[in-house]
């Protein structure tokens, strides 16, 4: 199965280094043609046209999802029904390339990718969702199957709410955290010591969800149904932006602390304080 990967960032990138270490004729176009020469440089990777890449059996087009419109109506003319031909966007579907004389899909890695090299080594056991035609599937299984991934397909309408899943887990988390690191450095912490604590806490959260389960994994004043360690907390938010993310999340919280047998009193309590 020869793949053609139209895009040499950090996704396309990984696919083409990991795919060609297993043997997968594989060509990789960019509109940079610097990119796409570099990944063929550290991989067995062919650096080609984006119109030779369009030629293969199997197409993945792994561009930015505002470019992906305009790089399948570059190749429309190259492509046939006997392709498969998928992007690789979280947030939209392969309703984007329709209009393509191909079997579609889009095929998304749940993944954050720093670069490309470090993320073609580590792809094993990473979530792969699809969405698309029969044909378009079996190539997708194939390409999980060789990178060591796991499969999952979802619903075309669903693709919005599986990407909003993954930005509340994956961008948020770097919010919360530079939030809290800048309240570090405010009362005297250096960037890297507040980084240092914030890391390790971060790490115990993880291991705690991964043995436990989220609900579980839960700690602090909201399961213990603290309202007063909660009401100084808020008392002592200066921020107008921040004491409504925390009241928020708060509430949110409130929910899981319900579901752990938190009794009604406690909560009670606790609403209040969050209501002002």
């Amino acid at each position: 199965m020869e793949i053609g990967i139209i895009g040499a960032g950090r996704v396309g990138g990984a696919l083409a280094i990991a795919l060609s270490e297993k043997n997968f004729p594989v060509c990789i176009a960019s509109r940079h043609k610097e990119s796409a020469d570099f990944i063929a440089s550290v991989s067995k990777a062919h650096s080609v046209s984006i119109e030779n890449a369009a030629q293969c059996e199997v197409v993945l087009l792994t561009v930015t999802d505002s470019a992906i419109k305009s790089v399948a109506e570059q190749i429309a003319d190259s492509v046939n029904k006997e392709q498969a031909v998928m992007h690789t966007s979280g947030a939209l579907s392969s309703e984007a390339i329709n209009f393509l004389k191909a079997n579609v899909g889009s095929l998304h890695p749940l993944k954050s990718f720093a670069n490309p090299q470090d993320a073609a080594k580590s792809l094993k056991g990473t979530i792969f969702t699809f969405e698309g035609s029969k044909k378009a599937k079996e190539a997708a299984e194939k390409i999980v199957s060789a990178v060591n991934g796991r499969f999952i397909k979802i619903n075309p309408n669903d693709k919005i709410l599986y990407h909003l899943a993954a930005v509340l887990t994956a961008n948020y988390t770097v919010t919360l955290f530079s939030l809290s690191q800048g309240i570090l450095t405010s009362i005297g912490f250096s960037d890297e010591d507040a980084k240092e604590s914030l890391l390790a806490l971060l790490k115990g959260v993880v291991r705690n969800i991964e043995k436990n389960g989220v609900d579980n994994a839960l700690t602090g004043p909201i399961l213990r149904g603290d309202a007063e360690t909660i009401r100084m907390h808020l008392n002592a938010i200066k921020d107008e932006n921040l004491k409504d993310i925390y009241i928020f999340l708060a509430f949110a919280t409130l929910k899981i602390a319900e579901r752990r047998g938190l009794n009604r009193e406690k909560i009670k309590a606790i609403r209040k304080v969050l209501n002002g």
